[in-house]
């Protein structure tokens, strides 16, 4: 039975797969495909292009390739596609760690951001390979022009935090450092990035709950609550 039922999903898979490659020998190239390159203002053809990938993660080569053209809006269709992939299947995207990861470096604002919020999404796939890049992290988070990349660049963080308690050990001096240097716009997501820390070390929860009392009475209802939840965590 069960072999019958790995059967069927195999051709299942097989049928997919080259309904997609139907797809794209009748329109080009899957690069050719995106919003950029047809003039959809909209996200609607990534996002379609997206979908075609997770049903045939090959696709994706191709994605990955078109990070590195010197057309930085077809380089930022390419880094959308990989954050729309990673929000429901990270696991197909973790090949393509290292193109990401040099991406998040891009002169370009919008593939910075979208290449940070695909390894955001990855990051607990890959904690070790993260931590060995940390400091890039680290400088995106603090010294970027962009709020945007600033907030995946935390949200990255704190994902890793979660992983365990060497990984929270190596990220807690860095929240700290932002929480020092970013302003108030930023408090709330670190204090949640800290979050994952107090639930995987007990011996760090005792250091990050005086950040929760400290920030309980902000002016802004955001932090209070993020506060709150990071004390919760801690207790």
């Amino acid at each position: 039975m069960h072999l019958q039922i790995d059967n069927h999903a195999d051709i299942m898979n097989k049928q997919v797969n080259e309904e997609c490659d139907r797809k794209v020998e009748e329109r080009g190239t899957i690069i050719s495909m995106l919003s950029s390159q047809i003039g959809d203002s909209t996200q609607q053809s990534n996002e379609n292009v997206a979908s075609m990938c997770k049903e045939n993660p090959n696709l994706l080569k191709e994605i990955a390739e078109g990070l590195f053209q010197t057309d930085v809006k077809l380089a930022g269709d390419c880094a959308e596609v990989f954050t729309k992939v990673a929000e429901t299947q990270p696991h197909l995207v973790t090949l393509y760690a290292e193109e990401l990861l040099s991406s998040i470096q891009h002169k370009h604002t919008r593939v910075r951001w979208e290449s940070m919020h695909a390894v955001a999404f990855i990051s607990p796939l890959i904690p070790g390979r993260i931590v060995s890049v940390i400091e890039h992290i680290q400088e995106r988070m603090l010294v970027d022009q962009s709020t945007i990349v600033k907030d995946y660049s935390i949200l990255c963080l704190g994902n890793v935090a979660s992983c365990g308690e060497a990984e929270a050990r190596m990220v807690l001096p860095i929240l700290k450092q932002g929480l020092l240097q970013l302003g108030d716009k930023f408090i709330s997501k670190l204090l949640t990035a800290m979050i994952g820390i107090a639930k995987v070390s007990p011996s760090l929860a005792a250091g990050v709950i005086k950040f929760g009392y400290e920030y309980e009475t902000h002016s802004k209802s955001s932090v209070q609550k993020a506060a709150k939840r990071l004390v919760k965590a801690a207790q």
